[in-house]
């Protein structure tokens, strides 16, 4: 799970318009490696810090078996680095659309955490549309891309923009 922390969502503009459009959505897993190299080097030019989490699924299924559990877990733990590295007071947080988080639950942990590290929730909304997703996306894809496959090709691209990386 990533997340891409800019002052200013218009600093991911070229990002965003680097993104191939279609018919249908298009995601990292769907793009051509061409469209992913492009994506992730407009990522890399941006003002941007990334934050990820890396969780080794299979290890967490033997233990427990409650996938919304993790997923809340690993969530709370990206929100909470993303909004440290933060370097504004007054944040928006904006989550892939996903069934192992109501919305309202999603809003209540964001806030939660915002008091802990002194940030302020303005907007927070689970939303697949929203361009900052989207390119989060790609960041997510290229950190998948290297542990699930060890390719580390995309990877490579936007290191250099990681500011916290916590791996299995």
């Amino acid at each position: 799970m990533a997340a891409v922390v800019s002052i200013r969502s218009r600093h991911l503009l070229k990002a965003y318009k680097a993104i191939p459009t279609g018919a249908n959505e298009i995601k990292f897993y769907d793009a051509t490696r061409d469209e992913r190299i492009r994506v992730l080097r407009e990522i890399a030019n941006a003002d941007v810090k990334i934050v990820y989490v890396c969780v080794n699924k299979e290890s967490h299924y033997k233990q427990n078996n409650d996938s919304n559990e993790l997923y809340q877990d690993v969530l709370n733990v990206v929100i909470r680095c993303a909004q440290k590295k933060s370097t504004c007071r007054d944040i928006n947080v904006w989550v892939d659309d996903s069934s192992f988080i109501k919305n309202d639950d999603l809003k209540n942990m964001a806030k939660e955490i915002s008091k802990d590290v002194g940030r302020n929730v303005k907007r927070c909304s689970k939303v697949s549309s929203e361009k900052c997703v989207k390119i989060a996306d790609y960041v997510a894809g290229s950190i998948s891309a290297k542990y699930e496959r060890e390719n580390d090709e995309f990877f490579n691209i936007i290191k250099e923009k990681i500011s916290v990386a916590r791996e299995p």
